[in-house]
């Protein structure tokens, strides 16, 4: 069965993606204390999540920007209420490969778009960053590392780098209205 894509509310995915997301985080990121449980920002943003045959096999969390990042955005002249931050991006080691994370790409920037949003904000690791520019590339999606931001920086995370990224939704967009 292949794996579907898609903003959920189904309760068995969400907790599904709060596990993994604790277990990915606490491991990977080497914060034990993590708590990957619903949040508030669980709560008012969407959660986009990948699963099959019922399994959560990752997801993401589309939110309003923080205010630490609408500074550098807003220089680019990107407008705040058509801006999305894609935050808490999990896949399970189970399933991670190249294709699985571009084909996640992918919809996540279709359903962002149909969302109404023209650009996604991303808080990440500078190799993270990387990685993720270079998926977006090959998707036809532009994707800049703006810079590192460690003023965002806030609880269990501050030990992390935080570089700033923007993927050019609205790009996308225009490749698939030419194609």
């Amino acid at each position: 069965m292949p794996i579907k894509f898609e903003l959920s509310n189904d309760a068995r995915l969400r907790r599904q993606y709060f596990q993994l997301r604790q277990a990915c985080f606490r491991r990977e990121l080497n914060i034990p204390e993590f708590d990957g449980s619903e949040d508030q920002h669980d709560q008012r943003g969407l959660l986009f999540l990948g699963h099959r045959d019922g399994q959560c096999i990752g997801g993401i969390r589309i939110s309003s920007p923080q205010l630490c990042t609408l500074g550098p955005a807003t220089e680019l002249g990107i407008d705040a209420h058509q801006c999305c931050m894609w935050e808490r991006f999990v896949l399970s080691p189970a399933v991670r490969n190249p294709d699985i994370f571009r084909d996640f790409c992918a919809a996540l920037a279709a359903t962002s778009t149909e969302q109404g949003y023209d650009h996604a904000l991303v808080l990440s690791s500078r190799r993270n960053a990387r990685f993720y520019r270079q998926c977006h590339s090959a998707l036809g999606i532009g994707f800049e590392i703006l810079g590192q931001v460690q003023e965002c920086a806030q609880g269990e995370f501050a030990q992390l780098e935080h570089y700033l990224s923007v993927a050019y939704l609205k790009e996308r967009a225009k490749v698939a209205i030419a194609a």
